[in-house]
């Protein structure tokens, strides 16, 4: 690696090494004490902690470890279906991993801590979505890639159309007020479910967007602000206009 390039998160954190340390610390010392999660993997195989450091490690710029051994993207969604996943399980499983990511030394930068814990959070909200009752979603996608940039993520409702404070009685239409809400990592990660760059599809399903908004649970890596929940509101309410 040239000395200008950036490192990947994989390599700032240390590689491997670094990653096993962190799930043989989570899964021994957090997940088998704590009661939501210990029963969950009460039949985990022995070497589970390795397997989800080598997803880690691909996740974050490492070696394609994880795809060429145990079948990528599809193999680890394959391990939640069904699984019927909880908010309050999804949560203790990220609180107990930050945890572990200290007593295994991960670095501390405030900018490599908020890609990492960027990707735990928008990770574990998939996890809960894809183990739910009836889901069916997308297998034959890559391992997601995390990088730097999600360190400093792309503004929810950047587009200048959504920038600007609008009139109170200014129309609202989907194709320039609501559409550019959502990122396109956010369309990737509902694609299975609906189109939420399709305005038909948005429409159809409103009711439940406009609810996970409310409630905060989308997008996966955080709530939106008040306001922009107040916009696709006003929209849903005001005739849903295109």
């Amino acid at each position: 690696m040239m000395d200008n390039q950036k490192p990947t998160l994989y390599e700032w954190m240390g590689g491997l090494p670094v990653l096993t340390r962190l799930t043989r610390i989570f899964y021994e010392k957090y997940v088998s004490q704590d009661e939501l999660l210990a029963p969950l993997f009460a039949g985990m195989a022995p070497d589970h902690p390795e397997r989800v450091a080598t997803w880690l490690g691909e996740v974050f710029g490492g070696p394609e470890a994880y795809t060429e051994r145990y079948g990528g993207h599809a193999h680890m969604i394959s391990q939640h279906l069904g699984k019927g996943l909880s908010e309050e399980q999804r949560a203790r499983w990220a609180r107990l991993i930050c945890q572990a990511a200290d007593d295994a030394g991960l670095p501390t930068d405030q900018a490599f801590r908020s890609a990492f814990v960027s990707y735990i959070g928008w990770g574990t909200h998939l996890a809960v979505t894809y183990s739910a009752p009836g889901a069916n979603p997308p297998l034959h996608q890559p391992v997601p890639h995390w990088d730097w940039g999600e360190a400093s993520p792309e503004p929810i409702g950047s587009s200048q159309e959504t920038k600007g404070e609008m009139m109170p009685n200014e129309p609202i239409t989907f194709t320039q007020h609501i559409k550019p809400l959502f990122r396109a990592k956010d369309r990737q990660s509902m694609q299975w479910a609906f189109d939420l760059w399709s305005y038909d599809d948005v429409a159809r399903h409103v009711q439940g967007i406009s609810h996970r908004l409310q409630q905060g649970s989308m997008p996966c890596d955080g709530a939106w602000p008040r306001e922009q929940v107040a916009l696709f509101q006003r929209w849903m309410t005001s005739g849903m206009a295109r």
